[in-house]
């Protein structure tokens, strides 16, 4: 497959690019777009730190987004561009000019080429190495009727996100018909009353057994049409209310079919243990990763990020689709599986703040519901998942030859910010450690 380039001849152009790759607009955020040689190979979005912040807490940010840049394999170049509500009206210079030249020194003093530094504020946009970028910037209409949109072919330009939302929309409500609810919430009911019986019913629970397959059904719920009948929403509602269920399901969007066989192996096994022996599911496991077992180290290292193979960003985005409209569906007990499951497939694909959208809903339902606990102080930690700075596999290849994007020499060293591998990744910027800073500074 040859690639299709798209030359970005402008940094205007290269501006007018950025959400698209992204698949949101950036706000109030710090995007480092990646490059390895000619082509894009990352992205990483952190929060913008507080404007007036001490000078030591800028140089601990930049210095901890320039490492995690270093994480990624063989990038040699990037484009930092800072996303601000400020104005160039009310700044002297270019807005958060003090936090990008912090930024702009220490990318550099890590080895990395700058091919620009870019700014784009709340009523104009402008490059911080440009000495005559104008006082009051360059019209944001610049980015808005870019002609890169004219120049993308069309059977590109239909797979491009556009409109784009921002990071909220990734986690706002759907809009789902009252009487559809309600006909999910007593199949719901139903089927939950059903499965109870069941327990204590060995002919009915394996009949059910068989008829909730939640490998099969994780599969099939992949070709749903969206939205989903209440039956099929109702089924897998009342599947990922048991948490193996849940996360074999979650990890099986994920990362396919066969990681789905074998967590649910794995929760089966568990299972009979259980049963053998009356201790708990946690006490299994904690027993089975103290021992070194591999199998509970490779569940577990999945559902934390500690592995680098990457996870099927097609099926989790129809996943996240999915789930999204389930739990709209849901009656309001039944919803904080479903966010959780969004919640840790946002992260997975590198949304941190999505995810954390997800987790704070499923917590203001429910305070003690453990996933969400967990989530949280995954999310908090500011943890990445380690195929956030992974080389594509070798089986990648054709996405890596697919539909790119190239910069002529106006914009700076043919840089390429390209689809095949532009990997989204957020961070959060650790307020504990600000608000310490902050004390300590008076």
């Amino acid at each position: 497959m040859h690639p299709t380039i798209v030359k970005a001849q402008k940094a205007q152009d290269f501006l007018a690019l950025v959400p698209q790759l992204l698949g949101f607009v950036a706000e109030s955020s710090a995007v480092l777009v990646a490059f390895r040689g000619n082509r894009t190979c990352g992205a990483l979005r952190f929060n913008l730190p507080e404007d007036g912040a001490p000078h030591k807490v800028y140089k601990r940010i930049a210095t901890t987004l320039a490492g995690m840049l270093c994480k990624i394999p063989g990038v040699d170049a990037v484009v930092p561009v800072i996303y601000t509500d400020d104005s160039f009206n009310a700044a002297v210079g270019i807005p958060r000019e003090q936090f990008a030249e912090i930024l702009n020194r220490r990318l550099e003093l890590s080895g990395f080429l700058l091919r620009d530094s870019l700014c784009v504020a709340a009523d104009a946009w402008g490059s911080y190495l440009d000495p005559d970028c104008p006082a009051a910037g360059h019209p944001l209409s610049d980015i808005t009727e870019s002609p890169i949109f004219e120049a993308v072919p069309p059977e590109v330009a239909l797979e491009l996100p556009r409109p784009l939302g921002t990071l909220q929309t990734g986690a706002d409500p759907i809009g789902v018909n009252l009487a559809s609810r309600e006909r999910l919430a007593r199949l719901y009911r139903r089927y939950r009353r059903l499965l109870a019986r069941g327990e204590n019913t060995p002919q009915l629970f394996a009949a059910l057994s068989l008829a909730l397959d939640p490998v099969a059904i994780a599969e099939d719920a992949l070709t749903w049409p969206n939205p989903p009948t209440e039956e099929n929403a109702a089924t897998l509602l009342v599947l990922v209310q048991s948490p193996p269920n849940r996360d074999q399901m979650m990890v099986q969007f994920a990362f396919g079919r066969d990681e789905g066989v074998r967590a649910y192996e794995i929760n089966r096994r568990y299972a009979q243990l259980q049963h053998e022996t009356g201790r708990s599911l946690d006490d299994l496991v904690a027993a089975e990763i103290d021992s070194g077992e591999p199998t509970a180290e490779h569940t577990g290292d999945i559902m934390l990020g500690l592995q680098t193979e990457r996870p099927d960003v097609d099926r989790i985005r129809i996943a996240i689709t999915l789930l999204r409209t389930v739990v709209a569906m849901a009656p309001r007990s039944a919803r904080p599986a479903p966010l959780c499951m969004l919640a840790w497939l946002s992260w997975a694909l590198g949304s941190g703040s999505v995810a954390g959208f997800f987790v704070d809903q499923a917590l203001a339902i429910d305070s003690q519901y453990s996933m969400a606990t967990l989530l949280n102080l995954l999310l908090t930690s500011g943890h990445l998942p380690e195929w956030a700075f992974a080389v594509p596999r070798a089986d990648d290849d054709d996405d890596a030859e697919g539909d790119g994007y190239e910069n002529d020499e106006d914009f700076g060293d043919g840089a390429t910010p390209s689809d095949d591998a532009l990997w989204f990744f957020e961070g959060e910027n650790d307020d504990a450690d600000y608000d310490d800073e902050r004390a300590a500074d008076g």
